[in-house]
């Protein structure tokens, strides 16, 4: 239990329902305990004729057995180094002594007994798994039916032997290859996990370098041209040289705002700077409207979820692309940017009033090719989401990006 890795709820979302169930199994093993233990109790209290002196004891020893198996749990939970397989047999040991007695004064108990078998066989090595659970055997007598013989000692020594003892190692093994075959299933998932992240990581230099081209070196080249312009515009005259001038400006300040965006976009720490995702998104949309003159509008709609931090990041640069495509191409002069939260997606929604996309329309249908849209379709679609444009000549535009709901817990499915 205490070995799962914690790429465990990575995926949890989208495993099938028996790996949910399993999960929910290892990660709970207080209710897997408690519950038939508290169950044996209200049965012996509520549902016997057992003396009351008997009773009494039973809730006792049941109330010493749950203050063991929590002891049990701290003590996996630290794995004291060299000494954790001494301690952990005799933790293990007092355990079945005291499970054993349950099982004495009622037959309700047994259930709690059995289920010693499979932590044993998870918590313990094999050759000292195996022994707790023959101990444990023995005061499972009542689940074996003799069909009414009285049995012998040949007979109890058979059954115990050939019947008893298999039966709970067999199944004793089976959990334990379970596990294991769980836990390398896990590591798989870490490896694929690092590989994916290191993929990832290709993907944005890529898609980085495309936009630097795409951006700034772009526009030092224009800068370039009108202050060489300019210069031979100078020895001619002062007064024609200062559209140049003027133009190479403006395409400086541009520059400027295009490479605090893109090192805003690389920080995601400015989302904790910023109190979360939400109020990431409103700051940009304000600081985008102050330098814009553009009225931009941020809602949050649902219950808000604590997203995974590479969603996160993926949702505020969307945010931050899309709005940078609205001030060069869209002419609006409103935006309403729209974060919607539902129980297992989140959705984004950038939608302008401008002139909309003419490549919709003039391309039979076609999608917008810009490199800034093409890179978002892509960190979408490895999202497992979903990238959507709607637009209507003169009327403005909507991009939508779905995604699933990767939580907080969950370990990175990308970088």
């Amino acid at each position: 239990m205490n070995r799962r890795s914690e790429l465990g709820t990575a995926i949890t979302d989208g495993a099938p329902h028996g790996d949910r169930i399993w999960r929910r199994w290892v990660e709970n093993p207080y209710a897997f305990y408690y519950l038939p233990l508290g169950a044996g109790t209200a049965i012996l209290l509520l549902l016997t004729r057992v003396e009351w002196p008997a009773r009494i004891t039973g809730v006792g020893v049941a109330a010493l057995t749950a203050l063991w198996f929590h002891a049990w749990r701290v003590l996996m939970r630290s794995d004291p180094g060299r000494k954790a397989v001494v301690r952990r047999l005799a933790m293990a040991f007092a355990g079945l002594v005291l499970t054993s007695v349950l099982a004495v004064i009622h037959d309700a108990y047994l259930l709690s007994l059995l289920l010693l078998m499979p932590i044993f066989f998870i918590e313990l090595p094999l050759g000292w798994a195996i022994v707790m659970t023959v101990l444990l055997t023995f005061p499972t007598s009542h689940l074996y039916d003799t069909h009414g013989q009285t049995e012998t000692d040949m007979t109890i020594i058979t059954s115990f032997l050939f019947l008893r003892v298999p039966i709970m190692l067999m199944i004793g093994l089976v959990v334990r290859t379970a596990v294991v075959q769980n836990e390398e299933r896990l590591r798989l998932q870490e490896s694929l996990a690092v590989v994916e992240r290191r993929a990832g990581s290709l993907e944005e230099r890529q898609r980085l370098a495309r936009e630097i081209h795409d951006t700034l070196a772009q526009g030092f080249a224009a800068i370039l041209v009108h202050l060489t312009q300019a210069e031979v515009e100078w020895t001619r005259s002062p007064e024609a040289s200062r559209p140049h001038l003027r133009f190479a400006q403006s395409l400086a300040r541009e520059n400027i705002e295009e490479a605090r965006r893109m090192m805003r976009a690389l920080r995601p720490e400015a989302l904790e700077q910023a109190g979360g995702l939400t109020q990431a998104l409103t700051r940009v949309g304000a600081e985008w409207a102050d330098r814009t003159g553009v009225l931009c509008s941020v809602t949050v709609t649902g219950t808000v979820l604590p997203l995974h931090a590479d969603l996160e990041v993926l949702l505020l640069r969307g945010t931050q692309e899309l709005l940078t495509n609205v001030r060069k191409h869209a002419q609006a002069t409103r935006v309403s940017v729209t974060l919607s939260f539902m129980a297992d997606l989140v959705a984004l929604d950038v939608r302008d009033d401008g002139i909309g996309f003419p490549e919709l329309m003039t391309n039979g249908g076609g999608n917008p090719s810009g490199l800034g849209i093409l890179g978002l379709r892509e960190r979408t679609a490895a999202f497992d989401g979903a990238f959507s444009i709607e637009s209507t000549p003169g009327e403005g535009a909507t991009v939508t990006l779905t995604m699933p709901a990767y939580r907080a817990s969950s370990d990175a499915v990308l970088s």
